[in-house]
């Protein structure tokens, strides 16, 4: 039996999750629940793992369940923010339950999922930013007025963020500040597929830091809280 309480950050979570990932392997174990798949276009590693002390009630033995996280999705999300939500294993379904001022049970069918967990990529970075999710949303929001990928470059300690299309251009610069804060031991320069960032993104709060680590022409890892719980994404580089 799991309880959550506190929804509103587990269904952010799943709808981060979803954004990328139809189907999936969750596991359980005495440290809490994990999440870790590639999408199907291989640009995107999701890793989300949210400790055993988020939840309510944590009782449950070390188990790995494959499940439709489009539906997930969609139960979750009919969760009020008064509710409290329950899963738990019934033979091959998981069964989760809303509490409220009504109480409902739903119904999911546990599903074979095949693809091994992921390996974590091993990779040195040349900079880190830290960033407030807000500066960072509205950033991207500008880029996609002309392009549909961003190149961000890092010179000393100064962050620009660029795009390029036929209507257009955009050059974002960034400095050191109480919103942005860069620490590099190298110049850097590397594109990304805009609309898969924005969607990396989008689930952050606006008052949340967003760590990016960056190096030239290599993946970018993207890492913020979704309440108390972390999630974390590997994005692959485009060809500059």
């Amino acid at each position: 039996m799991i309880k959550i309480s506190r929804i509103a950050p587990f269904q952010s979570a799943i709808r981060a999750i979803s954004n990328f990932i139809s189907e999936g392997n969750f596991r359980f174990n005495e440290k809490g629940l994990f999440f870790r798949a590639i999408d199907p276009s291989q640009i995107v590693l999701v890793n989300y793992h949210a400790a055993n002390d988020f939840f309510d009630e944590f009782d449950i033995e070390p188990n790995l369940i494959g499940l439709d996280i489009d539906e997930l999705n969609k139960v979750i999300r009919r969760a009020s923010s008064n509710d409290q939500l329950e899963m738990e294993l019934e033979d091959s379904f998981l069964r989760i339950t809303l509490r409220g001022s009504l109480t409902r049970n739903f119904m999911l069918p546990l599903i074979d999922v095949l693809e091994e967990e992921p390996e974590i990529p091993e990779q040195d970075y040349d900079a880190n930013i830290e960033i407030e999710a807000r500066v960072l949303q509205e950033a991207l929001k500008d880029a996609s007025l002309f392009g549909s990928s961003v190149v961000f470059r890092i010179e000393g300690s100064k962050l620009f963020i660029e795009a390029r299309g036929s209507e257009g251009t955009l050059k974002t610069e960034a400095s050191q500040s109480e919103l942005v804060k860069i620490k590099a031991k190298d110049n850097v320069v590397s594109k990304y597929s805009l609309n898969f960032l924005e969607n990396i993104v989008k689930e952050a709060e606006p008052g949340e830091r967003i760590l990016l680590e960056l190096k030239s022409e290599a993946p970018m890892r993207i890492t913020y809280n979704i309440g108390p719980a972390k999630i974390q994404f590997h994005l692959a580089h485009m060809i500059l």
